[in-house]
């Protein structure tokens, strides 16, 4: 069976509109991490936190590894352990540096309680 030109040029179109369709949804797969990257301080395009289970959730330095995060009945066994002191460095969310845990309100606390 012999192919016409008219037959070939119909095959060539049917080619170039399958090309046309895998490039556009080649694009569009790229397009929500094209928004990602573009907004990434926007609220509600990044992935929340996981959910704080046992309130606030302190690290504290140990033999001077960071260890954590603890929560306040975690840390508190370290308390009654010796494990942490009053000079046992911690830090938690939205402290800019380390400090001794009798510093820290969460932690000054628990000592006062517990040591």
């Amino acid at each position: 069976m012999a192919l016409t030109n008219n037959s070939m040029s119909d095959d060539n179109s049917l080619f170039d509109k399958m090309v046309e369709m895998g490039m556009g949804m080649a694009m569009a797969s790229q397009i929500p991490k094209m928004m990602n990257q573009a907004m990434p301080n926007t609220p509600g395009c990044q992935t929340p936190p996981p959910i704080n289970q046992g309130g606030w959730q302190i690290y504290v330095g140990i033999n001077g590894t960071q260890a954590g995060p603890f929560n306040e009945q975690e840390l508190t066994a370290l308390i009654q352990k010796k494990t942490v002191t009053a000079q046992t460095l911690v830090w938690k969310q939205g402290m800019s540096a380390w400090a001794p845990a009798s510093q820290v309100p969460e932690t000054g606390k628990l000592l006062l309680l517990y040591a």
